[in-house]
């Protein structure tokens, strides 16, 4: 589906993004971003107030060493524009923030409700019913309330998909911190191997599979609402529901102790096999939903390029299809006529999104100067592919091996054969 474009008093594209004064949602966002900064920020100062001197430096270090590559992987998975810079910066804040500050205290309060009520039960499935009830929601908030700032940034599913996985981002991470800190505390002397072992635990072994994946398809369904207008709202909520509901449920094994009921065990390991197959089961629906929200996209792209096949003809639309399409074709030319061609080759699929992505939102695509400076761009980057093209890869014979010169009398000298 096509959103219709958003244009400035000059008639030019608005490109989107989270400055949006108009809106009472762009003003509420900082407010409930100050509300949730006033409970993270207090239990920080806390936390490492009691933690060994270091413990705080040494677990914010290393899980922003994670945090880089995993953003890197997040906004690369939207295939034909990534978002916003700042829209990208507002989602992880709320997920550290706005999500991690009010879950600290409503987790708190409805553990404490819990155990008035049993606390045997409430010691043994409390987090696991807490945490997906409170956190959940207060992520998938976020999406909604980015949602209303600026509606025109979510022109897809899979947009909600990535807005929804920085989201969960950035309330993982956090809450990594915390726990890193709580981890140093309860180390003692041996604190910087808590810190290790509660970042390893909370990072590398459940953080594929954790926050990021929930938020990131609640956040598809809450786009798909918005933008699946072929579907009758109903069957678009009802499957919004159901994301969230996947969401909630596999939060709930994850923090469950039901490997220790059903085994009859407490071995430590037993936590961290539950963990590996809910989380294998995580990432088995989430990449089935992001597969979902990737087609859609790329029909969505191709039917704004469908009446341009001199400037992307089937084959190169084809390979636009995903990452991996993109990357195989950029290989098979690097093989074929060596790393310039593949330079080139890369020039030119930059340039046929950016075309497609400028035609889809344009009001008047023939006369529109975003349009037209994308066409350029594309015959500028076929010509070099072609030239590319033309030229014989490093490797490859320059012809006919010269005969060598003749010799003395003797043993006739057979022909040098042509080089392969």
């Amino acid at each position: 589906m096509s959103v219709a474009p958003l244009t400035d008093r000059r008639g030019r594209r608005d490109a989107g993004g989270i400055v949006r004064p108009a809106r009472a949602a762009f003003w509420l966002y900082p407010i409930v971003l100050a509300l949730g900064a006033a409970s993270v920020v207090p239990n920080f100062v806390r936390l490492s107030s009691a933690a060994p001197s270091g413990a705080l430096v040494l677990s914010v270090g290393i899980n922003t060493l994670w945090l880089i590559p995993a953003l890197a992987v997040i906004t690369h998975l939207d295939l034909f524009e990534r978002e916003p810079l700042s829209f990208c910066v507002a989602a992880v804040l709320w997920g550290g923030l706005v999500a991690t500050g009010f879950a600290l205290v409503a987790n708190d309060n409805l553990l404490s409700y819990l155990a008035k009520l049993d606390p045997e039960f409430s010691t043994d499935w409390g987090a696991s019913i807490s945490a997906p009830i409170v956190e959940e929601t207060l992520k998938l908030l976020g999406v909604v309330t980015l949602i209303l700032i600026n509606r025109r940034v979510f022109e897809s599913v899979l947009d909600g998909f990535v807005i929804g996985a920085l989201v969960g981002l950035g309330f993982q991470v956090v809450e990594n911190i915390l726990y890193g800190l709580n981890a140093a505390i309860q180390s003692g002397e041996i604190w910087t191997g808590g810190v290790v072992a509660s970042f390893f635990v909370r990072a590398v072994v459940n953080g594929l599979w954790s926050h990021a994946a929930f938020t990131a398809m609640t956040g598809a369904g809450v786009a798909y609402v918005l933008v699946g207008v072929r579907r009758p709202l109903p069957v678009r909520l009802a499957a919004a529901i159901a994301l969230y509901v996947v969401a909630w449920s596999l939060h709930f094994v994850n923090n469950s102790p039901l490997a220790e009921i059903v085994l009859r065990r407490t071995d430590w390991y037993l936590t961290i096999v539950q963990i590996v197959l809910n989380g294998l089961v995580v990432l088995a629906v989430a990449s089935y939903v992001y597969r979902l929200a990737a087609r859609q996209e790329f029909r969505r792209f191709a039917r704004a390029v469908g009446n341009e096949p001199e400037l992307l003809p089937l084959r190169e639309l084809a390979a636009l299809a995903s990452n991996r399409t993109r990357k195989d074709a950029v290989e098979a030319a690097r093989r074929e006529h060596g790393r310039k061609a593949a330079r080139a080759r890369s020039r030119l699929q930059r340039a046929q999104l950016g075309y497609g992505v400028a035609l889809s939102r344009s009001v008047d695509p023939e006369h529109d100067p975003g349009v037209a400076r994308w066409h350029r761009r594309i015959d500028r980057a076929r010509a070099q592919v072609v030239a590319a093209d033309a030229e014989p890869p490093p490797n490859a014979p320059t012809g006919r091996a010269k005969t060598p010169p003749e010799t003395p009398p003797g043993p006739e000298v057979p022909e040098t054969p042509e080089m392969p």
